[in-house]
């Protein structure tokens, strides 16, 4: 724990969880050179409180030993409390006057992430400097223990969590800075962000390529974001060239001959690598140099491997702006953390007993199938949905428009990473052989009904499948779970005895709206696609 009193009294408590001092101001000497030149102090930071996470060694302990020598006040957050308190305590008798607090932070967790967030926010007016920087690299295929696969769970959704938590605290500074570590390994990485929580073919480092491929559109986009809310806090993103530290030489170990253990290899590090110092010239330049939001900066020497901090250059896929706002999207569904405070034109709440239920006395069999209807509810204003009715063909342009308003999540979703359908496969979907299309509509909006969700059934014999697309502003108002509910109404009115779905793994809502269901269910993986068949009884 935090002493709350401490920091924001500057009274002494040495040698505790949380050691807090009255702020120094910049200690000269405190940062080694690196490469022949001098490490100059690239500002006075007294007054100012900055996270640094994984700061107990290489470049996060680099990074908050030289914040403290600016005259920061520095809190480490890492997940080993014995490392952490070796670290603050190496800067402790190096600058005396040093001001650390330490917080146990897990990545891996998201319960540890919310716990840690908390300590901080409940012990500091605010925050001037995030640095998201640890990280693992090249480790077998494990999973967090919110079941993501590791490099993209610590590397990513933690620190995604995390600055969400924090958010509150950046944005009561007069102009934060968030700055996210990346790695030039992101150049090899494969632009699939519905892939990277659990991958269907795994190969470490391509894992972690991913992983910081995700941390550059996330720090784009949260400079995006906020920009359009008129917020002064600066997302800036930074990668440390080509640095010797403990997590390179651990991904080694663990990956073989694939992250560095051939000769080779060895000989290429001995010429280029630098040292943990250099490596955190970057993220110091970035946390406190005169950098804009939604800049890259990294070493600027031999193929940007090492030397001086400076802009840089990411790739092409970093900066895709529909992959930034899936990625942003699956992120909020994975962690629960929505970011509120940088929303801008919110949405509000519907509830789903607004929806009214199905007229169960239509015909249930056969060439009938078909017209089974669902019950119309009067437009009043305290209606938001106008009706939940079958499909036919004259829909096609609403459905069109409806395809057209989701956003690539979900449509990705609906098709399983597939492209939306063509004309032809929709005119199918909406009057489909055998099964039931129902369609939501809203309210009409200057005298044209918008189709706002689509639920499909197919039946062939005793089984169907189902699949529901509904648009982004109405989900999450119990909209596809009443669909779904009508769906297996007539599933079973037909004679069905069995429902399946094919869900992709990071699918959330809907694997829950299944489990949700109450009946017996079977489930199987081949991938990222999970298959739920639902056992209908009576």
């Amino acid at each position: 724990m935090i002493d709350r009193t401490a920091v924001l009294n500057g009274q002494q408590r040495a040698q505790t969880v949380g050691d807090e001092r009255a702020v120094p101001g910049p200690s000269p000497g405190a940062a080694h050179p690196a490469d022949g030149e001098t490490t100059r102090t690239p500002g006075d930071l007294r007054g100012k409180f900055a996270v640094v996470t994984g700061a107990n060694t290489g470049l996060g302990y680099q990074t908050a030993r030289q914040l403290t020598a600016m005259g920061a006040t520095v809190v480490l957050a890492c997940r080993h409390p014995g490392r952490m308190r070796t670290a603050a305590d190496a800067i402790r008798n190096e600058q005396p006057e040093a001001v650390i607090g330490e917080v146990t932070l897990d990545l891996g967790s998201l319960r540890s992430v919310r716990s840690a967030a908390r300590q901080i926010a409940d012990t500091y007016p605010r925050l001037d400097i995030l640095v998201n920087n640890a990280a693992v690299m090249g480790v077998p295929q494990w999973t967090t223990l919110d079941g993501f696969e590791t490099h993209f769970g610590v590397n990513h959704l933690g620190h995604f969590a995390f600055t969400g938590l924090l958010l509150d605290k950046l944005l009561a500074a007069p102009t934060a800075r968030i700055v996210s570590v990346s790695s030039i390994a992101h150049h090899a990485a494969r632009l699939d962000p519905l892939d990277w929580p659990n991958p269907t073919k795994y190969k470490p480092h391509r894992a972690y390529a991913a992983s910081k491929l995700a941390n550059l559109i996330y720090a784009y986009e949260l400079h995006r974001r906020l920009a359009n809310a008129g917020s002064a806090a600066r997302s800036i993103a930074c990668h440390p060239g080509w640095s010797e530290t403990q997590m390179l030489r651990k991904a080694s170990r663990l990956s073989g001959h694939r992250l560095g253990m051939t000769a080779w290899l060895r000989l290429l590090a001995a010429i280029v690598a630098q040292p943990p110092e250099g490596g955190a010239r970057p993220t110091l330049h970035a946390a406190s140099g005169d950098v804009h939001s939604g800049a890259y900066v990294g070493p600027t020497r031999m193929w940007h491997t090492r030397g001086p901090a400076g802009l840089d250059r990411s790739s092409d896929d970093s900066r895709d702006v529909t992959a930034a706002q899936l990625l942003w999207d699956l992120s909020t569904e994975l962690t629960g953390v929505n970011y509120g405070a940088l929303a801008v034109n919110e949405v509000p709440v519907v509830q789903a007993a607004q929806v009214v239920g199905p007229d169960t006395s239509a015909p249930a069999c056969g060439s009938d199938r078909q017209r089974i209807a669902a019950q119309e509810c009067p437009a009043s204003p305290e209606s938001t949905i106008s009706a939940i009715r079958p499909a036919s063909g004259a829909d096609l342009d609403a459905v069109g428009q409806l395809h057209q308003a989701c956003s690539a999540r979900s449509r990705q979703r609906r098709y399983l990473g597939g492209a939306s359908p063509s004309i032809g496969r929709l005119r199918h979907l909406l009057e489909p052989t055998q099964g039931l299309t129902l369609l939501a509509t809203a309210k009409p909006v200057n005298g044209v009904e918008q189709v706002v969700a689509m639920a499909n059934l197919i039946t062939e014999g005793d089984e169907a499948e189902v699949a529901l697309l509904v648009r982004d502003d109405w989900q999450r108002r119990g909209l596809g779970a009443e669909l779904l509910r009508r769906l297996i109404q007539n599933a079973r009115s037909v004679g069905c005895r069995t429902l399946v779905f094919h869900v992709h793994t990071e699918n959330t809502p809907m694997l829950k709206i299944i489990a949700k269901l109450g009946m017996n269910l079977t489930a199987e993986r081949d991938g990222s696609l999970i298959t739920a068949t639902l056992l209908l009884d009576g």
